[in-house]
């Protein structure tokens, strides 16, 4: 197992439109991606979501964060969940809506603690520069680079995977 691409039921390419009950509000899309849990595929699911995105209205230093954004929320799914154990599904999930942007990264090994998810903070300011900052918090940047690049960064659970659910607004784009 590689990477699939989902066309059922479970996931796959489904585009729509939005209503908010009075008419339709804008164009949905959205895709579900099966990875395997392993780093070298971490390339081709940020990318894939980068895919998604292009065309949209954002430009190409927001493509590359949104690409970042995935890249580190996939290698913690492969290092924390699965310690890095290949065989299991990373499963990444992206919807584009009218005013959003949705990437869900799943997974169902050792869950992600909510709580210091949303702990953590956004950016780098708090933490220590020069030589000390090799030695300070060892873990937890990829979250505070979400949350520096994302408007939202949120753990998601069911009981049978967990996902970190990440948002950004859509870019409006005059006429």
């Amino acid at each position: 197992m590689n990477s699939r691409h989902r066309d059922d039921e479970a996931g796959g390419v489904h585009a729509g439109a939005v209503s908010d009950g009075a008419g339709v509000v804008g164009p949905v899309a959205a895709d579900v991606r099966v990875f395997e849990s392993r780093l070298d595929m971490v390339h081709e699911a940020a990318a894939h979501v980068r895919a998604c995105c292009d065309g949209l209205g954002w430009s190409e230093v927001e493509l590359s964060q949104i690409e970042l954004c995935v890249y580190e929320a996939f290698v913690n799914a492969v290092e924390h969940a699965y310690r890095n154990q290949p065989g299991h599904e990373v499963r990444v999930m992206t919807e584009v809506d009218a005013e959003f942007l949705r990437v869900r990264v799943c997974q169902r090994g050792v869950p992600l603690d909510a709580a210091r998810v949303a702990a953590t903070p956004a950016g780098f300011d708090d933490l220590p520069s020069g030589l000390d900052a090799l030695d300070c918090e060892p873990r937890g940047r990829g979250i505070r680079i979400i949350k520096s690049i994302m408007s939202g960064c949120e753990v998601e659970s069911d009981g049978d995977s967990a996902c970190l659910l990440m948002t950004k607004p859509r870019v409006v784009q005059s006429s």
